[in-house]
């Protein structure tokens, strides 16, 4: 279903709001999973189509119907939808077996979501009465046909809370985190939520068991039976909600960093010192926005405590503003081995956050290059 069309039509937006289970196709619109009746007073399900344009109310008030003649509770025919029953194929794979006709008490349907619920409607309550939980099915995926939507079922969260112009300001960023992770990983999980066109992966390790208490979702023994790489492991998660993750299965060295220049923004997220120490000040030349990530966690009297790093670069490829140079010189002041899950995910979010502040999704007062959130004092400092 194309973005631009429901954007642009209130009526669909509405209709997708709602949940129920619709499709564009060959300038059909197409409602799913519609209750209706059987002569043999079985309770089926159909689907409502009709055409579909860009703007204004439907052109008229007939619409057609793909599955048997709808009936009463009693299985006699509605005649007051009967218009003509002829199976036909209206786009390739789109049959139909009969014609309706019916007006609404106002003479005409003022938009779309006015007609399909009211002929669905129409039928749904007659399968009701046979059966009290027949209803128009929602909660199906909403399928995308747009070729430059890059999910595989449509992203509604946006529309319903009007940030769709806000999500569409990354589509054609191309994203790269280094170093897949407990942060790494979370990291990926929040970004791939949002419209970038490419998100890179770089990690040359396998996913480990461990790895497995430190990432978003759920693993399966199956997963570490395979003994993939972690990017090979997260390409194939997250592929089955979206398109542009790319994997490099590799640690970034000197010999290849190269390959980041080409990216607009990068999300550093390793635990190596030595790897940030050169690895920084390249992004850096090279024009590449980023953000380094990190936390320093210690354990006293059977507690732990520490701080989680967030600092951000900002370089002359995307503005004028540069970075903090002390904040960049001591990004590994924080360095232990001590990770745990929701500390990752937060390190992850804060990170994100300060992405969509650079991409002027978030409002952006202070400018911070660098943040540490406090654990024992729930503080945040910022500089």
């Amino acid at each position: 279903m194309s973005r631009e069309l429901i954007n642009h039509r209130e009526d669909l937006k509405r209709l997708i709001e709602e949940g129920y289970h619709l499709e564009v196709r060959s300038g059909y619109l197409v409602l799913h999973d519609v209750p209706y009746v059987t002569s043999s007073r079985a309770v089926k399900y159909g689907k409502l189509v009709c055409s579909l344009i860009e703007a204004g109310p439907p052109p008229d008030h007939t619409i057609y119907f793909a599955g048997e003649y709808p009936c009463d509770d009693q299985g006699a025919p509605i005649e007051a939808l009967r218009n003509s029953s002829n199976r036909q194929e209206l786009a390739v794979g789109l049959w139909v077996d009969h014609r309706f006709s019916a007006k609404p008490v106002t003479g005409s349907y003022t938009d779309y979501h006015h007609k399909l619920t009211h002929y669905a409607q129409v039928m749904g309550r007659c399968a009701r009465r046979i059966d009290p939980i027949a209803i128009v099915f929602k909660g199906k995926l909403v399928s995308s046909a747009d070729p430059d939507d890059p999910f595989v079922f449509m992203e509604t969260a946006s529309s319903r809370v009007g940030i769709t112009r806000l999500n569409e300001s990354l589509s054609n960023d191309k994203i790269g985190i280094v170093g897949l992770g407990g942060t790494g990983s979370y990291i990926l999980d929040f970004v791939s939520k949002t419209r970038v066109a490419e998100i890179h992966l770089f990690d040359g390790d396998r996913f480990a068991q461990h790895n497995a208490f430190r990432a978003p979702g759920a693993s399966t023994i199956e997963d570490l039976e395979r003994n993939l790489t972690k990017v090979q492991l997260y390409k194939e998660r997250y592929e089955k909600m979206r398109s542009g993750v790319i994997v490099h299965g590799f640690d970034v060295k000197p010999s290849n960093v190269k390959v980041l220049a080409a990216l607009d923004f990068v999300f550093v997220a390793v635990d190596n010192n030595e790897t940030r120490g050169w690895l920084l000040p390249e992004l850096k030349n090279m024009g590449v926005a980023f953000v380094d990530v990190g936390m320093g966690i210690e354990r006293t009297e059977d507690k732990l405590f520490g701080i989680i790093r967030t600092s951000f670069c900002e370089t002359l490829k995307s503005s004028v503003v540069q970075s903090d140079e002390n904040g960049l010189r001591n990004v590994g002041e924080y360095e232990r081995n001590v990770q745990i899950v929701e500390l990752n995910a937060l390190n992850a979010a804060l990170a994100v956050i300060r992405w969509k502040k650079h991409r002027g999704f978030y409002q952006d007062f202070g400018r911070e290059t660098r943040s540490n959130y406090t654990i024992d004092g729930n503080q945040m400092s910022n500089k």
